[in-house]
């Protein structure tokens, strides 16, 4: 937890690994820019900057680069829970596409955000 936030926003449907693998291209960029926009603007309510790091991470693409670090770390992310699936270590209707954004936040965006933040005494 970061700032007194946990990171619990999903929309009132989740949409599973499976559902999500199933959509198309064009369902599936939707559907996740919608659930990224929700943890973006629930973050903003009691950590702004903490949603602006989440925002940039998602859809400001560094120079050199062909996608943003947080479509490559979702990608990679949804390639491990592929691989976990196909050994049958989970189960893709029950991990949520949210859930997976979720902990790519956690891990890359708010960590950085909590070593750059100053102790409090």
């Amino acid at each position: 937890m970061v700032a007194g936030l946990a990171l619990t926003a999903v929309p009132a449907r989740a949409l599973s690994v499976r559902e999500y693998e199933n959509a198309s291209k064009a369902e599936q960029i939707d559907k996740v820019i919608a659930a990224i926009d929700k943890i973006v603007t629930d973050v903003a309510k009691v950590n702004p900057d903490l949603s602006k790091a989440i925002h940039d991470y998602f859809y400001v693409t560094p120079a050199g680069q062909q996608q943003a670090p947080g479509v490559i770390a979702f990608g990679a992310e949804l390639l491990a829970v592929d691989r976990m699936a196909d050994k049958g270590k989970l189960d893709r209707d029950k991990v949520q596409i949210e859930g997976v954004l979720l902990d790519v936040i956690k891990t890359d965006v708010m960590k950085k955000q909590a070593a750059r933040q100053p102790e409090k005494k």
